[in-house]
């Protein structure tokens, strides 16, 4: 062979051996461990909206590689809205681990609808040591609700679990979430919080059916039922907390005293006509009830609408 194309075969076979480890070489990168995690709900109780707790009893699990991560690893969770009492029910090094939480959790409740609102009971937990590059949780489809599970006063509407990302500045921890949705049944809200005012506020209405001459007797009945609209009010948002918004409650009762207002404007009216003459006031007392349809309506209308696009 050739002298010449010798050294060039040599040349080009070493040069091959030093370049390839760095062709085509990518930085090395350590892939998120999965964790199984699942929640099955025992009981919901105690839910206080004054307070904006509630107390929640389950059983909560972890399903993982153990060649991945360890069990001390997996054990390093804690409960973000919450600090609740965990019994350990079930270990092995294997890939599970198995939890009893009893305990209060805490939300923010949102009281824009009240008393016609739902309210979300939430569980959120992360891992305290691993951020979302090393740990990754993963909701289980086995989780659920027992089926004897109730909450007084409540409907329970729907359960489930979901997994997201949360930021803390630049870091970013996988967190678990179960979201227990609580509805108020519509009629026996109604009934209690509704159906009162209408009455009261229909018997201050009957003072339009009075004769103007007993404008003393009418404006009696604006003033104690008006007292009684004032006591109901405070009785109706007394089991909530105070808020820096008006709920639909209190739109209906910012109603309600527009009407009384307009119930009595009218007999006061009314009386300073009647003194003049029964006649100017009997015409008056017409011509208001046949506006009062109408200003129902536009007050009913009003709180509606406010109430849509608040």
């Amino acid at each position: 062979m050739n002298p010449k194309l010798m050294s060039c075969l040599i040349f080009c076979l070493l040069s091959g051996l030093f370049v390839a480890p760095f062709v085509g070489a990518q930085p090395s990168s350590e892939k998120a461990v999965t964790v199984y995690v699942g929640v099955w709900m025992v009981s919901v109780e105690q839910v206080d909206l004054a307070d904006n707790s509630y107390k929640l009893d389950f059983y909560l699990w972890f399903g993982f590689n153990s060649s991945q991560i360890s069990l001390e690893q997996v054990k390093q969770f804690e409960f973000i809205n919450g600090s609740p009492d965990v019994y350990l029910v079930d270990s092995d090094d294997q890939g599970y681990l198995e939890y009893r939480v009893t305990g209060t959790f805490t939300k923010t409740f949102d009281f824009t609808n009240y008393p016609f609102e739902s309210q979300e009971l939430t569980i959120k937990l992360e891992n305290k040591l691993l951020n979302s590059s090393a740990l990754v949780f993963l909701a289980s489809d086995v989780s659920g609700i027992d089926q004897e599970v109730s909450v007084a006063g409540w409907n329970l509407h729907s359960f489930e679990v979901n997994v997201a990302e949360h930021m803390y500045d630049s870091e970013s921890f996988s967190r678990f979430s179960t979201v227990v949705v609580l509805q108020r049944p519509f009629v026996s809200s109604f009934v209690k919080s509704v159906l009162p005012i209408v009455i009261i506020t229909a018997i201050s209405l009957l003072a339009f059916f009075m004769a103007p001459a007993d404008f003393a007797q009418k404006i009696g009945i604006g003033v104690t039922t008006l007292l009684a609209a004032t006591a109901f009010h405070l009785s109706l948002v007394g089991g909530i907390p105070p808020t820096g918004y008006l709920t639909f409650a209190d739109r209906m009762m910012v109603g309600v005293y527009v009407i009384f207002l307009y119930n009595l404007s009218v007999s006061v009216y009314g009386m300073r006509l009647f003194r003049k003459g029964s006649q100017e006031a009997e015409k008056f007392d017409r011509k208001a009830l046949r506006i009062l349809p109408v200003f129902l309506l536009i007050v009913v209308g009003i709180v509606v609408l406010t109430h849509l696009i608040s």
